[in-house]
């Protein structure tokens, strides 16, 4: 191992890199010094040099191994981060494979219930970030992620396929004609009984544009703006964990943040592999209905067929992120866009073209009068009850699992990406102003999705309602309903040429020559209704030899290249997680990463099918569950930094992230630290880096018995503190009682909670006292943040005495002596 270098866990620093931040960075400056004496503070990280870069990412003392490779290069990655996502990654995904089965019911199961309990959860914070981003971008419009005098690294046009094909690329050609044919059926609209089929129809494209519209693109913002803010306006790492600097200050270089980036590179991974062994079965679809592939192959070369498309993918996405973001990832990006409007180009001109700009427009009303208010709040409350639980007897409710398949799949997959898509919008986005990133993530997209599915879902619509009035002319006229169903197939049907004359009445005329035939929706083939929809154009010659064929094939190549781009910018944002946000990284760190999400894609689909991959699919869905409660606390953060960035504007200096934090005044025990510096020194095998020692001291013995104290018996340690706060005799009753009263509750709820197993009914009662107890010690936190002018608001106290009630007892013990050393010191 003479070859590898340890970053971290030294006494002092290593030679030729920059000395270790003095004892100033215990109260909240990490880089000041150092870099003040390079002349880096301010500095925009594309102004230097490898060597600055390399010092000015040194300063933030993160967990890191740089090892050196022949020729001068070096591979530089968090141990922690990255042995932690693996270790994750390959355990789920190992289970995935002994037991596909087992594990894809379980966890499809885990799902279920996640959205039965948080269905609330999931579609109320979506609104929210919402209006969140829209107010931020009419309120700091102007703030740009890069410094005042930046200017964008990519056209307009360049910047939006590249946003665009990481962002939903591939899913507008999976679910551009099957999703509207989905929504015919099931949802609470459709059940309802009294709609007609028009207005069925409507809302089943308004719903497919609900679910790819403005709705995932709130969460891939907050991620864009926080992790650009940090990263290119303050020149913090690029990485997620940097978007939570403002809340944890120093701590975010510590084990915390190595577990939100570890997790987060879990998550990644974890969606593009789902996402290339997934696209492989659709790949194979299409080879199949062009005929490039048999379609009874046997199970082993259909396996071969799977793993080749993965791997063709995964060689070339590997090409592209060693080339670079300047020329693979953004010439790639501008092939399958400009593909993708060829293929919408010629289907708008080949198939009913009025019929299309009339639905887009109808659209269009349609979106803004229902999914920006009615959807976007739409739970499916009274859908969702199940048979005894009160669901209608009338039997016209949406399915059961209709929420769990549709809006909250959606949006858990949204978030799931959110990390992965946000960081590399932000990548893009560097020299933007918070207004233009906005508008292209919301109004451009929308737009486009608006004109995609009205094009494609809207020409698999209204060719299904002609196949099934195909249909019915048969039966009506013919005595069969396959009077003109077309050659080997169920569902599709031959469009006559010529009008279709009874008895001196045409009962068919044909205004659209050359389209067939059409399908009507198999959902046993949901692969194939797209492939169907492009074969339908048969002309000019024959059936045989029109454009079907030659459309297919391109939307074969254009979703090849939309897999690339997905798997090769995934690659590119979790090079940057594991390596702390260095974006410097060597090319050999790209290739094993990108290599990485093809292994595991190939062992699930090789050892567990179709299962293994949406076992893994659906656990990264439920990951989304606590990402969802990271992005609300982004939004803190991104408020926080625009303020002072504006303020750096108007004053025409560049104060850093970490002189703002200074003037927080916050306590001096963190709720995440005090004991849980343990994890800190446990991660460094008991050697944790001289710099963090400072602020995040090992716990000792005591520091340990009163946290366990505190958790057992919380009403000893609380009336010590009711008796320091209020000391005068006249309090002492009061004192006793509240903790007394306190101490009650605490062991109430525990009962209360163990009996549920008898009694569910006390289920309720159990809630009501642990939330109780809760406002109680609440209170006094309050009191104690306005007594020693504390920041921090009433939510979070509320939510930290609920569920970290022995920190927020210990912490405001050690507040309480911190102040009487002062007022010693004082006198």
């Amino acid at each position: 191992m003479e070859d590898v270098e340890v970053k971290h866990d030294e006494s002092k620093p290593a030679e030729g890199t920059a000395p270790a931040p003095e004892k100033e960075l215990s109260d909240g400056g990490s880089n000041s010094d150092d870099d003040l004496k390079k002349g880096l503070v301010g500095k925009p990280k594309d102004d230097m040099t490898f060597d600055e870069a390399v010092s000015h990412h040194e300063q933030f003392n993160m967990r890191e191994i740089v090892v050196p490779l022949p020729g001068g290069g070096q591979m530089r990655f968090n141990p922690f981060s990255s042995l932690f996502a693996i270790a994750i990654l390959w355990g789920l995904s190992i289970w995935c494979m002994v037991d596909p089965d087992n594990s894809s019911e379980t966890i499809i199961a885990w799902k279920a219930r996640v959205t039965e309990l948080f269905t609330w959860f999931y579609v109320g914070t979506n609104p929210c970030f919402m209006a969140f981003m829209i107010w931020v971008a009419f309120r700091f419009g102007h703030v740009r992620l890069g410094p005042k005098d930046s200017r964008p690294e990519f056209d307009d046009l360049t910047y939006f396929a590249m946003l665009f094909s990481a962002g939903i690329g591939v899913g507008l050609f999976f679910y551009g004609v099957s999703e509207p044919l989905w929504h015919q059926g099931s949802n609470w609209f459709t059940n309802a009984g009294y709609h007609n089929q028009d207005e069925v129809d409507m809302n089943a494209i308004n719903y497919t544009v609900f679910h790819w519209g403005i709705t995932g693109w709130s969460q891939y913002l907050v991620v864009a703006l926080c992790a650009g803010l940090a990263g290119f306006r303050f020149n913090l790492p690029f990485t997620l964990r940097s978007c939570f600097y403002p809340l944890l200050g120093e701590y975010t270089w510590g084990w915390i943040g190595d577990v939100i980036d570890g997790f987060t590179i879990v998550t990644t991974v974890a969606g593009v592999c789902t996402s290339l062994g997934l696209g492989a079965f659709q790949l194979k679809a299409g080879l199949e209905f062009v005929g490039a592939v048999e379609e009874d192959l046997t199970p082993e070369k259909t396996q071969t067929v799977h793993v080749v498309s993965i791997w063709v993918i995964t060689c070339v996405a590997t090409m592209s992120v060693v080339s670079g973001l300047n020329v693979g990832i953004k010439y790639l990006s501008q092939l399958g866009f400009g593909l993708g409007m060829l293929l919408l180009l010629i289907v708008f001109v080949l198939e009913k073209t009025n019929y299309m700009l009339n639905l887009i427009v109808q659209e269009v009303g349609y979106y803004f009068q229902t999914s920006i208010l009615l959807l976007n709040f739409w739970t499916d409350t009274f859908g969702q009850l199940k048979d005894g639980q009160g669901r209608a007897v009338d039997d016209k409710s949406s399915a059961v699992w209709w929420m769990d398949a549709w809006t909250v799949f959606y949006i858990g997959w949204w978030v799931a990406w959110a990390a992965f898509v946000g960081l590399f919008i932000a990548r893009i986005s560097k020299g933007r102003t918070i207004g233009s990133i906005v508008f292209y993530s919301y109004l451009a997209p929308l737009g486009y999705t608006i004109i995609w599915f009205c094009i494609f879902g809207g020409t698999g619509i209204r060719q299904a309602r002609q196949a099934m009035e195909l249909e019915e002319i048969g039966e009506t006229y013919f005595n069969s309903t396959e009077y003109y169903l077309a050659d080997g197939s169920t569902y599709c049907y031959d469009v006559p040429q010529e009008n279709v004359v009874v008895d001196g009445n045409v009962v068919f005329e044909n205004t659209l020559l050359g389209v067939t035939p059409v399908c009507k929706f198999n959902s046993a083939e949901a692969d194939f209704a797209w492939f169907n929809v492009l074969n339908s154009f048969s002309y000019p010659l024959d059936f045989s030899s029109g454009f079907g064929p030659f459309l297919s094939w391109l939307s074969l190549f254009t979703l090849a290249i939309y897999f690339v781009t997905s798997s090769d910018s995934g690659s590119l944002i979790v090079d940057n997680l594991a390596s702390n946000g260095f974006e410097e990284t060597h090319w050999i760190q790209r290739i094993f990463w990108a290599f990485t999400e093809g292994s595991v894609a190939t062992a699930l689909l090789v050892a567990g099918g179709s299962q293994a991959l949406r076992a893994l699919q659906s656990a990264s869905i439920l990951s989304g569950l606590p990402f969802t409660a990271m992005l609300a606390m982004m939004c803190i953060s991104i408020y926080r930094m625009c303020i002072r960035a504006e303020k750096n504007d108007e004053e025409d200096k560049e104060t850093s992230l970490q002189e703002d934090y200074k003037q927080y005044k916050i306590f001096t025990v963190p709720i995440y630290g005090g004991v849980f510096n343990i994890f800190e020194y446990i991660i460094s095998l008991g050697s944790p880096h001289p710099v963090r020692k400072e602020f995040m001291a090992c716990p000792s013995a005591k520091d340990i018995v009163d946290f366990l104290v505190a958790t057992v018996v919380p009403f000893v340690p609380l009336y010590n503190l009711y008796s320091r706060f209020s000391p005068k005799d006249s309090d002492r009753t009061g004192n006793m009682f509240g903790a007394a009263f306190y101490g009650a509750m605490h062991f109430l709820w525990i009962a209360l909670f163990a009996s549920m197993a008898k009694s569910p009914g006390l289920r309720g009662f159990a809630w009501c006292v642990w939330l109780f107890n809760g406002c109680i010690l609440s209170v006094l936190r309050m009191n104690f943040r306005a007594r020693f002018n504390i920041d921090g608001n009433m939510f979070a106290d509320y939510m930290y005495s609920v569920f970290l009630w022995p920190q927020v007892i210990v912490q405001m013990a050690a507040e309480m002596d911190a102040n009487m050393e002062k007022e010693e010191v004082d006198v």
